[in-house]
């Protein structure tokens, strides 16, 4: 059975363990992901003004109504969302990495268009406070499995060329999902649905 190479030491090692030398290969489509997040969000924020609130209301309705959710059962919807979803878009990465890049910009672009819209209402502070506390933990887990979905999918082409394994890649993707992307997604859902709050209600918001 294929198995992560040791780790070399340094930061990759702290931050990544035995798969530090795997991630030596996704950083390079991790700085993309990143890239194509950031330009779609600030597109997103830019346009928002263009867009119809109708709109938003119309796609936020599709959400199920977390309002009336105690806290454990709001707590397992996130989870169980962005790690479904993640975990979803990283498999569909084996399509070419269409999906999971495709996952990305949408993502960004959506986030800008409701930290506008949320904004423009609210005023830029609720945004901030609700937003930063948890998405600096959950973006780039995100980001990391469709880094990873991505690598899944170069992987996969290379295959087919005679090179490489496509088998080893899967393994060595679906553990580091497991053992970096799960828990910072758990560590982001457990700050969305207690310390978030907390500070939106200290500052007046709710």
């Amino acid at each position: 059975m294929t198995s992560p190479q040791p780790p070399q030491g340094g930061i990759a090692r702290k931050l990544f363990g035995s798969y530090a030398e795997y991630m030596r290969g996704v950083m390079p489509i991790f700085a993309l992901c990143s890239f194509l997040f950031l330009f779609s969000m600030s597109m997103g924020y830019a346009l928002g003004g263009e867009m119809s609130g109708s709109s938003l209301q119309d796609l936020l309705g599709t959400f199920p109504d977390i309002s009336n959710m105690g806290i454990l059962e709001l707590f397992g919807y996130v989870i169980a969302n962005n790690a479904f979803k993640s975990l979803l878009f990283m498999v569909g990465g084996l399509l070419g990495g269409i999906l999971p890049l495709f996952f990305v910009i949408f993502n960004g672009f959506f986030i800008g268009w409701v930290a506008f819209s949320l904004g423009s209402t609210m005023g830029l502070g609720f945004v901030v406070a609700g937003l930063v506390p948890h998405g600096i933990f959950e973006i780039p887990a995100i980001i990391l499995a469709m880094s990873l979905g991505m690598k899944l999918g170069y992987a996969l082409l290379n295959r087919l060329r005679g090179q490489g394994d496509i088998w080893r890649e899967a393994r060595l993707a679906l553990g580091l999902f497991v053992n970096r992307v799960l828990p910072l997604l758990v560590l982001a859902a457990v700050i969305e649905v207690t310390v978030t709050p907390v500070i939106l209600s200290l500052l007046g918001y709710l």
